[in-house]
Parts: C-alpha cells; sequence; structure tokens
C-alpha cells in the first residue's frame, strides 16, 4: 500500500543514515584523539581506571625528579667528603713529620692550618639545593638530624595514596656543626652475639636448614647475674613447633629457644633474637655494668650431639683409653733360676704376651726378689722389642700402694682390654680383669659480655670539630706548643685521632655511596614503572589506529548507499504525485 502522509522507505532510509553518521563521528573522535575512551561517557569503569593510573603517573614523575635532586646531594656530598679524605691523608704526612727531632712545629702548624681552612671551605660549599649535609648548625630551628627522601608510591585497595621513604642520617656525616648536641649513652644490657648468621653456623651450614630428625640438640648454659639455666632443644622439643624437622629455619630454632626461656618465668632475665643479618644473639633484660651473661656450651642430652650455633664456643669431646688397673698391689717377684711370669693383654681380636725369666733386662739387683720399679723398666724394654706396640703395661703410684695398669693403644667406648695368662695374679691382676674406653666432653670457655652504665651528656659537634681521644679536635688543632716529651706523646695521640677520623670519614662515603646507589636505582626502576603504566593506560583506553581506519572506510561507502537509498525512497513519492497530472 502505498501512502500519502507517511513515506516509510524514506524514513527507514533517513534513519539508516543517521545511525551510519553518529558511528562515523565516533570513529572520527578516535581517530583524533587516538583513543576508544575519552570521556567518563566512553566507558566509566577504563576511564576511571586509567584516570588512576594517570594520576599515579604523575606523581612518579615528580618522585623521579625529587630523586634527582636527592641524586644531586649525595654526589656533591661525596665530592666533599673525598676532598676532606685527601686533605686528612696530607695532614697525617704533615703531622709524621712534625715529629722529627728538632724540627720547628711553629712552621708546621702554618701548614696545618691551610689544610684545616680548606677541610673546613670544602665543607662549606659542598651544598646542593639548600642542602650541605658536610657542615650544619644542629641548634638551628630548621635543622634535621636525618633527612627523608621519597623513594617510591605506593595505592593500597581502599584508594589510599602512601609514599615510601629511606632516610640519611645526617648525625654520621656531617664534619662541622655551628652547634654542640649534648648526647648521653644510656646503660646497656650485656649481650653476646654470634660472629656469623645462624645460616651459616656448623649446624646450618649444608644449606642454611638444621636437620634434627636425628640426635642434633642445643646444648646451652645461659648464666646472669641472677642465677643459670640450661637450654636443650632437640627433636622432641622441636615437633610441635616446626613444619619440617629435617630443614628447621633460624627463625624457627630462634623461637624455641624464645620458648624456653620463657618457661624459665623470673629466673631467665634475659632474651634471645636474630639480628637483622641474621645472627644470633642473647641479651640480659637489666641494663648497666651490674648486668652480667655468659653462654657455655654444655654436654648434651643422653643419646645426643651437640649443634654447634657459633654464639658459644662448642664443648670438645675427647677419648679415653681402657685402663685395667690391679685390683692388688704389687708384691714383689722371684725370677731367679728356671721361674718365670707370664701375663698376656688382649681385646679379642689380638694379644700380646710379656713373659718374664732370669734373663730379662734390665738385669735387676736381686732376681729373687724383682722389685716394682724394675719390673717397670722390665714391662717398658719388653715392649720397645716389640712390633706390635697396641697393649701397654703402665706404673702407677697412689702414693701407699704401687699397681700396673694394662692399657690398648685404641680409644673410645669401642676399646677395651683384657688381661689374662697363667700369671695374672703375680702382677695384682684378676685372671679376665677387664676395662673399655670411654669419651666425655671437656667444656669451653663460656662466652661472657657485661653491661655498661650510662654516661652524662657529653657535647659532640662534627667528625672534625669534636675533641679525640688526644683532647684535641682536628678543626682547632695547633701543634706549634706541642713540645717536649709531652708534646711529642700528644702529637702521637692526635695522629691516631687523624687516623681514627679518616676511617669515620670513609665510614660516612661508604654510606654516601650505598645511598647514591640506591637512589639511582630507585630511579631507574620509577622510571621503568613510567612506562609501564602508560602501556597499562594504553590496552584501556587506546584505539586501534588499524582498525578504526577500515571501519571509516566502510561507514564512509555505508552513508553514501544510504543516501542513495534515501533519494530511490523520494523519487516514488514523485511517481505517485504523477498519476493526477
Amino acid at each position: 500500500m502505498t501512502s500519502l502522509s507517511t513515506n516509510t522507505a524514506a524514513l527507514t532510509a533517513l534513519g539508516t543514515l543517521k545511525g551510519i553518521t553518529a558511528q562515523l563521528a565516533t570513529t572520527g573522535n578516535r581517530l583524533a584523539t587516538g583513543q576508544r575512551i575519552s570521556s567518563a561517557s566512553d566507558g566509566a569503569a577504563y576511564w576511571s581506571i586509567a584516570t588512576a593510573i594517570r594520576t599515579d603517573n604523575a606523581s612518579l614523575r615528580a618522585v623521579v625528579d625529587t630523586l634527582g635532586l636527592g641524586a644531586a646531594a649525595f654526589d656533591v656530598a661525596y665530592a666533599g667528603l673525598d676532598r676532606v679524605l685527601s686533605d686528612l691523608r696530607s695532614l697525617r704526612a704533615t703531622l709524621q713529620t712534625a715529629l722529627a727531632p728538632g724540627i720547628d712545629r711553629a712552621k708546621i702548624q702554618t701548614e696545618v692550618a691551610a689544610i684545616q681552612n680548606r677541610m673546613r671551605a670544602t665543607a662549606e660549599t659542598s651544598a646542593s639545593a639548600g642542602r650541605n649535609w658536610l657542615s650544619v648548625d644542629s641548634g638551628s630551628a630548621t635543622y634535621r638530624a636525618s633527612e627523608d627522601i621519597v623513594a617510591g608510591l605506593s595505592r593500597a585497595p581502599s584508594g589510599t595514596v602512601g609514599f615510601s621513604t629511606f632516610p640519611v642520617d645526617i648525625e654520621a656525616l656531617k664534619l662541622y656543626d655551628a652547634s654542640a648536641t649534648f648526647v648521653r649513652i644510656e646503660p646497656t644490657p650485656a649481650t653476646i652475639t654470634g660472629p656469623l648468621p645462624l645460616a651459616m653456623s656448623p649446624a646450618f651450614a649444608s644449606n642454611g636448614r638444621a636437620d634434627f630428625t636425628g640426635p642434633l640438640e642445643v646444648s646451652l648454659r645461659v648464666t646472669t647475674e641472677d642465677g643459670s639455666n640450661d637450654i636443650r632443644v632437640n627433636g622432641t622439643t622441636l615437633a610441635s613447633r616446626v613444619a619440617d624437622l629435617a630443614a628447621v629455619t633460624p627463625a624457627e630454632l630462634t623461637e624455641a629457644i624464645e620458648a624456653q626461656i620463657a618457661s624459665w618465668g623470673g629466673t631467665g632475665n634475659v632474651t634471645v633474637a636474630l639480628t637483622a643479618d641474621g645472627r644470633l644473639s642473647f641479651a640480659t633484660t637489666a641494663t648497666g655494668a651490674a648486668a652480667s651473661l655468659s653462654l657455655q656450651a654444655v654436654q648434651p642430652s643422653v643419646g645426643h650431639v651437640s649443634a654447634d650455633l657459633a654464639v658459644a664456643p662448642a664443648p670438645d669431646l675427647r677419648f679415653s683409653r681402657p685402663f685395667a688397673t690391679a685390683t692388688n698391689a704389687y708384691q714383689n717377684i722371684d725370677l731367679s733360676g728356671t721361674n718365670s711370669k707370664s701375663i698376656t693383654l688382649g681385646d679379642g681380636t689380638s694379644s700380646v704376651t710379656f713373659t718374664f725369666d732370669a734373663n730379662s733386662q734390665p738385669p735387676p739387683a736381686d732376681l729373687t726378689s724383682v722389685t716394682f720399679h724394675e719390673m717397670a723398666w722390665m714391662f717398658w724394654r719388653h715392649a720397645d722389642n716389640r712390633t706390635d706396640a697396641g697393649f701397654s703395661m703402665w706404673a702407677q703410684y697412689d702414693g701407699s700402694q704401687s699397681r700396673f695398669s694394662a692399657s690398648n693403644s685404641l680409644d673410645g667406648p669401642s676399646a677395651y682390654v683384657t688381661v689374662g695368662g697363667p700369671d695374672a695374679a703375680a702382677f695384682g691382676f684378676l685372671p679376665g680383669q677387664s676395662a673399655v674406653g670411654g669419651e666425655y666432653f671437656v667444656s669451653s670457655r663460656p662466652s661472657s659480655a657485661v653491661g655498661r652504665d650510662g654516661s652524662p651528656p657529653v657535647p659532640v659537634r662534627g667528625l672534625l670539630d669534636t675533641a679525640g681521644a688526644s683532647g684535641h679536635a682536628i678543626a682547632t688543632l695547633d701543634v706549634s706548643d706541642m713540645t717536649g716529651p709531652l708534646g711529642d706523646a700528644t702529637l702521637l695521640d692526635v695522629i691516631r685521632d687523624v687516623e681514627t677520623a679518616i676511617g669515620s670519614v670513609t665510614d660516612a662515603g661508604t654510606r654516601l655511596g650505598a645511598g647514591k646507589t640506591l637512589v639511582e636505582g630507585q630511579r631507574m626502576f620509577l622510571d621503568a614503572l613510567v612506562k609501564t603504566n602508560e602501556r597499562a593506560i594504553g590496552v584501556l583506553v587506546d584505539a586501534d589506529i588499524e582498525t578504526e581506519v577500515s571501519k571509516l572506510k566502510a561507514l564512509q561507502t555505508q552513508r553514501e548507499l544510504a543516501v542513495q537509498g534515501l533519494s530511490i525512497a523520494n523519487a516514488s513519492s514523485r511517481t505517485l504525485l504523477s498519476l493526477f497530472a
């Protein structure tokens, strides 16, 4: 049916044209902006995420700039320290020259003063962006003993933004301080810390884990000013505390030791912990010079072996020979004529028989009554003539009686000796008398420490303007009045102070070098993180240009077809009007 009021074909073609025109506008916008989501209406979720990442990136770029300023401060301070270190070496050489006999130290002071002025000028000009870490005034209201350099940014799941920082200890770096800081050393506890990380101790050295499935046991005696207690940690006590007895970690073992100490109640008064570098450390809860602590490795429980944690000298396990001592005192023996005496020593595997007669050497004074001393010499001569000296006879004197002891050259609990032969009784032994070797622990010397009392406040300035052990500060040192033997002794002390200062300045340079490495590493990381975030934003909101261009061409073609369709639809209306002509 054809209607005069409604041109259905034209309306359809017009709707299609409008839709294609809208799509062309969207595609054109994507091509113009390069983004498929450029506003919240294009995709609220992705737009929100991309906006948050852009905000974080802006902050990260600011952190990178801040780190750049920090790196510059490190560079300037390090350059100043390096120059001062060179001047300190020159100062040491100059002071050593001043030790020469007959030298005019007033002239030496001229050179010393020049070096002092040069070092102070270097420190005062080592400033970057208003920061000077080498020459400070701790009395100033703006002074900070530690500066925090922003090193990173993080966003919590809740959306809260936090900044990570790392501190720069200005107190450890300053060479000069215009104001004295009064420092009081607080009382300290008695502390014993292992010399190496627990994971590297003999009990852990294989792979950083200790195997307590066997007989291994931590056996330590802890003694404080309040008394002694023993720590015994083995497979039985660890079974309910660790996940794997065959791979006990340093932290797990430390917790087990801590639990035992806690069970002592008020008698322990000691704490145990792992230091930051993994060393085992014991400390008293009391402080001051009255606080004392000692650790001693003791003999482990029966069936266990001592675990060496390197925090106290390990006990020495030693073995003893078997000694079968005659039950009866020796009575003189008659070896005259055809008389002879034999005794056999053995261990079930091998044996040796000692036989004595009138021809035995060395000859006794009276063959009818061979004394103990003469028989002892005969045993020793007999042993010298044997090729297998596995068994020996020893003379024992206890002040009132003389006895022989039979011994095996082997030692330990698996070695033994048995006395036999037809004449064992003649030498004071019971037939078949035997003895077994043994093992025993020799306790080591304990590791000991005492606390330290607090000291009254003392004025402290920088590394170079604080008086050293000599009573002189390097910054104000004057050698011109150091004369005579006392002056020579003082000058030697000053040289030692300079050596100490060189070490302290070197340590400060090490801190600066480590800080600079950290800053540069963090800058590289944040720069990479910014680029990664930019790629993430691209994944979320960037348009695929190749796809959009292809789509544009298709839409342009569709628009032309829609225009032609609309023209055809309007042409049908004109045909209808021709019917009334």
